[in-house]
């Protein structure tokens, strides 16, 4: 591959791509492995899905904290319906596979209605999931039309969750229109999970709160399967770090030397030899219990060492660990979590320590 910098040369439209080759993918050679119980992450992680996008950039393009001044983002040009099936009828023949995941950073309403009727009009039984955002065009009528098509679930950004953040940020809708959208796709049966954030300038503590609150909400209502909090990240393609000072940013430059120092000690630190990984488990009884990893004891890789003389059947049983992954926002009312008799509290890894409430 050649990079040429010529603003006259032509660019290549999203449409007039050929179809992705996913001849050399050996598909059935990848294990299907549950990391967490929450419905989103073993819907990603247990299943193969094929990779497409319906169209290049984003269609709306105008999130504050987004890197809308990249091309990859900020030019917009999509393929159209025709194609896009015929992508995907090119990939289930040359893998036998027919689950595809459309790597949009937003799906544009019109285009997957497009999409969702050739689909049924070509009688393909495909099952997909997306990113979208939770904007009017995503009626009732139309998560309805999605699910027929093999919509599984969708995936959208409700960042900080409150009304006023969310005009800050340009996110192009409200709480009330997002919950609408939400409640659309749930009832058509398809799975919802919700983007989050925390951190954003000028957030307050109270808005944080009343953040968690709703997403509570939403959760009781059955209108969101799933949720994840990430912590707002400055990046300098977007509008945020242009208008840094207008939200109170301090941008800190940090010296060449300073980088280079810390490659180094990260690069000692990952050549040394790694300290047993210890789990500090809070037992019933006031016996404390320590864990470390042993991947000649049991398939799981898990050991467990009682400081204690013996383990007490009734008051501080061997703990039983079948999930140590924390997830956020589950809601078990389709499938019930794994239960862990033992609760994990703290994770020791390298001297370091980390909250880990399952």
């Amino acid at each position: 591959m050649v990079w040429r910098d010529d603003s006259t040369a032509l660019v290549l439209r999203h449409r007039d791509r050929p179809a992705p080759d996913f001849a050399p993918l050996v598909a059935h050679g990848y294990l299907a492995m549950a990391e967490s119980p929450n419905p989103m992450h073993r819907l990603w992680s247990e299943r193969r899905w094929l990779k497409l996008a319906l169209a290049h950039g984003c269609y709306w393009h105008r999130c504050t904290f987004c890197d809308t001044c990249l091309d990859t983002i900020g030019r917009f040009d999509p393929a159209d319906a025709k194609t896009v099936v015929d992508w995907m009828e090119s990939a289930m023949a040359q893998t036998g596979q027919r689950s595809f995941h459309f790597v949009d950073e937003a799906a544009p309403p019109p285009l997957l209605a497009a999409v969702a009727r050739r689909i049924l009009d070509r009688g393909l039984e495909v099952e997909w999931w997306t990113n979208i955002r939770f904007e009017r065009h995503f009626t009732p009528a139309l998560a309805d039309l999605l699910a027929r098509s093999g919509c599984l679930a969708v995936t959208g950004g409700l960042e900080c969750a409150t009304d006023r953040l969310l005009a800050l940020l340009r996110k192009g809708f409200d709480l009330t229109q997002a919950t609408r959208v939400m409640a659309a796709f749930a009832r058509a049966g398809v799975l919802v999970h919700a983007y989050l954030m925390y951190g954003y300038p000028t957030q307050t503590a109270q808005e944080t709160v009343d953040a968690l609150e709703l997403v509570r909400q939403l959760f009781a209502a059955g209108f969101l399967d799933s949720a994840y909090w990430h912590r707002f990240a400055l990046t300098v393609h977007s509008p945020a770090f242009r208008a840094a000072d207008q939200l109170g940013i301090r941008i800190l430059k940090t010296p060449p030397t300073a980088l280079l120092a810390m490659k180094f000690r990260l690069a000692s630190r990952a050549a040394r030899t790694p300290r047993p990984l210890r789990l500090a488990c809070a037992a019933r009884s006031t016996t404390s219990c320590t864990a470390k990893v042993c991947a000649q004891t049991c398939a799981a890789g898990l050991s467990f060492v009682c400081p204690a003389q013996s383990w007490r059947a009734a008051s501080c049983a061997r703990p039983q660990i079948t999930s140590a992954t924390t997830f956020c926002g589950y809601r078990g009312t389709r499938s019930q979590a794994p239960r862990i008799r033992c609760r994990v509290s703290m994770l020791v890894w390298n001297g370091s320590s980390f909250n880990t409430t399952p």
